[in-house]
């Protein structure tokens, strides 16, 4: 099960962006959660499943000296970022592309062949099945530099409770 925005949530606007109530709620925490490495970092940074597009914008927005890489699999979160991209004007976001996690030999196309200092997934693993868990690792140990660092936020349990009301809240709305 996976939520596709402008389907399952708000149209998009006439530009095409989509909004995600949650990245209004938790841009900010994750931000603060991943800016001490990254702002030790340089090279590239891909994000997987980026929905809508806000979070990698902002965090490009906030980390200039970084190169980042935003995915999707849905071509209308593909459009979508592609809009972000557009009305940001970032030299540091490129373009979107297509990766699907369910390909245990996912790969990214773009930067210089270097590995990636960083790569983020945020509100992905909680919805999809366990094969894009064990994909995305793997997929991280073969790309990621020798000290990056995999960053995953989701409304994720801790002995089997939500850490947060808004987590269970969100979780509620994704079954």
């Amino acid at each position: 099960f996976v939520v596709e925005y402008g389907r399952d949530t708000d149209p998009p606007a006439a530009d095409g962006r989509l909004d995600g109530p949650t990245f209004h709620r938790n841009h900010d925490p994750i931000w603060s959660a991943v800016s001490d490495f990254l702002s030790t970092q340089t090279g590239n940074v891909l994000e997987i499943g980026s929905g809508t597009g806000q979070h990698v914008t902002e965090f490009a927005r906030r980390s200039k000296h970084l190169n980042w890489w935003p995915s999707d699999i849905y071509d209308s979160h593909l459009k979508s970022i592609a809009a972000w991209r557009e009305h940001s004007r970032l030299e540091n976001l490129n373009a979107p592309q297509r990766i699907d996690l369910l390909d245990p030999d996912w790969t990214w196309t773009g930067g210089d062949g270097r590995p990636l200092a960083a790569m983020l997934c945020i509100n992905v693993l909680h919805i999809s099945p366990w094969s894009v868990s064990r994909n995305l690792l793997s997929g991280a140990g073969r790309l990621l530099k020798e000290d990056g660092r995999l960053f995953v936020y989701g409304p994720f349990k801790r002995n089997g409770s939500h850490t947060a009301p808004s987590n269970a809240q969100f979780d509620a709305t994704l079954r």
